[in-house]
């Protein structure tokens, strides 16, 4: 499914940015880096648009939910070039009303009603639209006109008369025309957040989609599949045999119930994982490893350094004095560790963090 919008989210203690449509886990993996207070709700501002252009302008930036904008880009992310016009001109449509923005709500179910409006492609302006209707029997009396009294009409006054009477809309795409009554999908929606039932969903290449960790003591096929979502949104995008998948499935559902899965995310960012037997062999290998979430920027990093030496009313006093950014830099240049979006990462023995030069290749598993 490609990407509509790429979106920073931002709260009162941090920032991420996430693409659009996010799969489940990568909605939660980025609402979890924002470190929301009880009760507030994360803050989204567009960054790129990947497609739907002509539907950005509409959105509600102020009212619209995060959840309301992913089910919105589920949809879209699903529309071809003339849908998407369609929901644009019922957009356009809206906005004419005195709905501007247009709630997020409403436009979700304009999302859904493509097939409720016809789309004449390639007429942009009321002069094309009255040649087009005058030309296809919509102004019957102009059938019987001689071709040199045909091109005296009045085509854009005959168009924009069709317009306002229809109530139609001009897109980049065309001219969206609405027949019949838009479908109320929004209410039916589940927009509750909440984790999938599966800890990692794979796909064949032929398109199934299969849950994993597969169902003990039934048989499990041998294709190689592709990581579509995952506890940890870093393997999306992986590919491998099914059962090193079911694998790979199972040792993380088992770092979840124990409480890793936040540090091994942090692992798989700082080596840039794109391997499953990668992935594989720094699971068994995560006690390795140190990992403090707490420190996400060198500012950080140094203000836990200043702690661990002197006393906090000294740390008060000396912190505004020393350049915190390039100190923390330093003591992570000397100390090996690496700064991901889920916290600093650290090898317990000092050494630097694996990185992809030393991956092991098929037969080697071990430890790192």
């Amino acid at each position: 499914m490609h990407k509509v919008f790429d979106v920073e989210l931002s709260s009162e203690n941090g920032s991420t940015e996430l693409a659009l449509p996010a799969t489940p886990y990568a909605l939660a993996d980025a609402l979890g880096k924002l470190w929301l207070e009880d009760g507030e709700a994360p803050r989204w501002e567009i960054l790129r648009i990947n497609t739907a252009n002509g539907i950005a302008p509409y959105l509600d930036h102020e009212n619209g939910s995060l959840l309301e904008l992913n089910a919105l880009c589920q949809q879209l992310a699903l529309l071809d070039e003339g849908q998407l016009a369609i929901v644009e001109g019922l957009a356009a449509m809206g906005y004419e009303k005195g709905l501007r923005p247009i709630p997020m709500p409403q436009l979700i179910d304009l999302a859904y009603s493509t097939d409720c409006c016809h789309l004449v492609e390639g007429v942009v302006t009321d002069a094309q639209l009255g040649r087009f209707c005058a030309e296809n029997g919509f102004v019957p009396e102009a059938d019987s006109l001689p071709d040199a009294a045909f091109e005296l009409l009045d085509f854009e006054r005959i168009g924009r008369q069709f317009r306002e009477a229809e109530g139609g809309a001009f897109t980049r795409g065309g001219y969206v025309q609405r027949r019949d009554e838009l479908k109320q999908v929004y209410r039916t929606l589940d927009l509750s957040p909440g984790n999938p039932d599966y800890i990692t969903l794979a796909e064949t290449a032929s398109g199934d989609r299969v849950k994993l960790p597969f169902p003990v003591n039934e048989p499990m096929g041998t294709e190689p599949v592709r990581c579509v979502d995952c506890a940890a949104p870093v393997l999306i995008g992986i590919a491998g045999g099914m059962e090193r998948m079911d694998l790979l499935a199972r040792r993380l559902s088992g770092l979840e119930e124990a409480g890793d899965l936040p540090k091994y995310k942090a692992l798989l960012e700082a080596v840039h994982c794109d391997d499953a037997l990668l992935a594989l062999s720094l699971a068994d290998g995560l006690d390795q490893y140190t990992f403090s979430p707490n420190l996400l920027e060198p500012v950080d990093v140094a203000m836990e350094c200043l702690k661990t030496m002197l006393p906090d009313d000294e740390v008060k006093l000396l912190a505004p004095y020393v350049d915190l950014p390039r100190y923390g830099q330093a003591v992570l240049e000397q100390t090996d560790g690496q700064l991901t979006s889920y916290g600093l990462i650290q090898r317990v023995d000092g050494e630097p963090i694996l990185n992809m030069a030393q991956k092991p290749t098929a037969g080697e598993m071990e430890m790192v």
